[in-house]
């Protein structure tokens, strides 16, 4: 005799344990549910399928005659017909469906404005930087995004000068087709004249410029891409600096202590020779503090050694 059983849960947490027997040879059927019996058969000898109610929820026991001659047994809950619970079923998918296409439009709409949010920041956090770090004519994130598309390279050079009482800097340039563009920024009166790169503006100093050629008023001159000879000016302005703060060195060996930070370190660190005699008050990122750090820098110290020396 085959015996067959499943466990069925319903939606409520119900345990409910079907199962079957069948004979062999008659081929009697008896389905029981819960130690109840639900339907007896007789002389089941070929494939047939049951259906009974458990609960609300109308079930289907299979019987299928394999090509064999044996039998094989299935159960399942029918989902599909048209019952009382199927109806409630079918509503509650409908607005489960509904929920969840609300959820993914309302998670959608969240990502696309999150991202479209990050790009218009990441877009104005690289103008913010443009607009500190660079002399920029015409700023707009539309400007700087064909800046950095259609953009020609050029050099730009800076000249101070004294208008009625007022001191200026002027600086131009010449495109690839000699077209001579040319603009202005005010400056502070007195004192050096600070750019975004830390050092102090000379008149004639050179930068990178980038500008549209088809517009080229549209264009930004980059004071962290100084020209070789303005390079060269902040090496010799920083060893005028080190020869005036320690009278008893070489004119030779302060270029040279200039030049050889400046191979191990980058250009930027000549800024802090120039202002080594400030306090961190008067120049918080080049001043005192910063000098004394690069000179007891053990490499810096080793090649001061090894290369500054006097004959």
């Amino acid at each position: 005799m085959a015996q067959m059983g499943w466990v069925y849960l319903d939606n409520r947490g119900g345990r409910h344990r079907v199962g079957l027997y069948h004979g062999d040879r008659t081929g009697h059927l008896v389905i029981h549910c819960n130690a109840r019996v639900v339907q007896v058969d007789f002389s089941v000898k070929d494939t047939k399928m049951y259906s009974f109610f458990i609960e609300d929820e109308l079930c289907e026991l299979s019987v299928v005659k394999e090509k064999d001659g044996s039998f094989g047994y299935d159960f399942k809950v029918n989902k599909t017909l048209d019952t009382p619970r199927n109806r409630i079923r079918r509503v509650d998918e409908r607005r489960i469906r509904r929920q969840m296409a609300l959820f993914i439009g309302v998670f959608v709409c969240i990502v696309v404005l999150g991202s479209l949010g990050f790009m218009w920041f990441g877009r104005q956090q690289e103008t913010n930087r443009m607009a500190k770090n660079t002399l920029f004519s015409h700023l707009s994130t539309e400007n700087a995004h064909r800046l950095s598309l259609e953009g020609k390279a050029g050099t730009a050079q800076m000249f101070v000068v004294q208008e009625a009482m007022q001191r200026k800097v002027f600086y131009g340039f010449a495109t690839s087709d000699s077209t001579r563009v040319s603009g202005t920024f005010t400056v502070s009166d007195q004192g050096p004249i600070l750019l975004p790169n830390g050092f102090p503006l000379s008149d004639r100093d050179a930068f990178a410029v980038t500008y549209l050629p088809s517009d080229p008023q549209v264009h930004r001159v980059d004071f962290y891409q100084p020209t070789r000879s303005t390079v060269e000016q902040y090496v010799k302005m920083a060893g005028e600096a080190e020869r005036n703060a320690h009278p008893g060195i070489s004119e030779k060996r302060s270029l040279c202590l200039a030049l050889s930070a400046a191979q191990l370190k980058g250009w930027q660190i000549l800024a802090d020779f120039i202002f080594q005699s400030k306090t961190s008050g008067e120049n918080e990122l080049h001043n005192r503090d910063s000098y004394l750090r690069l000179v007891r820098d053990v490499d810096f110290s080793k090649i001061a050694q090894e290369e500054c020396w006097d004959k």
